[in-house]
């Protein structure tokens, strides 16, 4: 930290009153605390706390602001404080190492109030000792909004990242993730279990002839029908490309077969429509069904559907096959 000059700036008993930590103090104990504190100046970028160093003064922000931050990697600072905020009251009544780093984002003027002085005011004043408790427990509900808003968007991230993003359905890390539990639940139920993999047939054809951002039209229809159309304990996946998945659990054979014979024939009635409202031409999907077997693993039921499929397409696609 530099060493700024001490300033000799006078410093009003008036002046202290406006701390949040002085509020409604009396003059007599504003002197007091004026007699046992000094006043200083700061140059931006100055670090008052860090958790390398331990602290035994407590600042109170006369002229300026101050960033507290949890790390000097972070591009954003935690919270700024301004003038009438102080900051290192929690490493004094801790007994702590600070826990963030401060740092003068600004010229600043700060009082300086050593630890024996903070107690000492306390003692003298419950005016003091109240505004202090005010102080922390404003600083514990925002950082628990900090903490909530941080999980909120951590719990957004990670659903992002098991959603596929043009689709909207799961994507293949979701699948990763889940399949295996749910084949080893049926498994140990002995509970039916079936999986249709879809793909769009003449997919790159359709790119070619339309364009790729009218496929991406086209893909997004495909996966709102099949959301619109599946039970609220199945899963429709984006596999990848043009190929989807649904999985069925608790499902027979001969049910699932209805069920993919009904998203055929949906998926090849739909019509498509371009974001200028313009009509596309509509697409057709090849179905491979795939039941689950009691040695079968992950892959096998996955390669069981994927042959069931180009057997579909082999048999002249828009159909569905076992």
């Amino acid at each position: 930290m530099n060493i700024a000059k001490e300033m000799t700036t006078p410093l009003t008993t008036d002046m202290l009153s406006m701390q949040h930590l002085l509020r409604g103090e009396t003059t007599e104990n504003l002197g007091w605390l004026l007699r046992h504190s000094r006043q200083q100046d700061f140059n931006a970028g100055d670090v008052l706390l860090t958790p390398e160093k331990h602290n035994d003064l407590l600042y109170l922000v006369l002229q300026g602001r101050v960033q507290v931050r949890l790390d000097w990697q972070g591009r954003e600072a935690l919270t700024y404080l301004e003038a009438g905020h102080c900051v290192g009251e929690m490493s004094i009544i801790e007994g702590k190492r600070p826990s963030a780093i401060v740092v003068t984002e600004q010229d600043c003027r700060l009082l300086l109030i050593e630890k024996d002085v903070v107690w000492e005011l306390i003692e003298r004043s419950n005016t003091v000792a109240r505004n202090l408790l005010y102080i922390l427990s404003s600083r514990v509900r925002k950082d628990n909004l900090v903490i909530f808003e941080t999980r909120k968007q951590r719990a957004i991230s990670e659903q992002n990242s098991r959603q596929d993003t043009l689709t909207g359905l799961y994507n293949r890390r979701w699948l990763e993730d889940n399949l295996s539990r749910l084949i080893q639940r049926a498994q140990q139920k002995m509970k039916h279990f079936c999986v249709l993999m879809l793909d769009i047939d003449h997919f790159k054809q359709y790119n070619d002839s339309h364009g790729h951002h009218a496929g991406d039209v086209a893909l997004a229809t495909i996966a709102e029908k099949l959301a619109d159309n599946v039970r609220p304990y199945d899963s429709a996946i984006r596999y990848g490309g043009e190929e989807f998945l649904v999985l069925l659990p608790d499902t027979a054979i001969s049910d699932a077969r209805i069920i993919a014979e009904r998203l055929r024939e949906k998926i090849s009635r739909h019509s498509i429509r371009h974001d200028n409202g313009r009509r596309l031409p509509r697409v057709t999907a090849s179905i491979g069904l795939a039941e689950l077997k009691v040695q079968h693993s992950v892959q096998e039921l996955l390669e069981a559907a994927d042959t069931a499929m180009y057997r579909a397409k082999r048999n002249g696609r828009n159909c569905v096959a076992i």
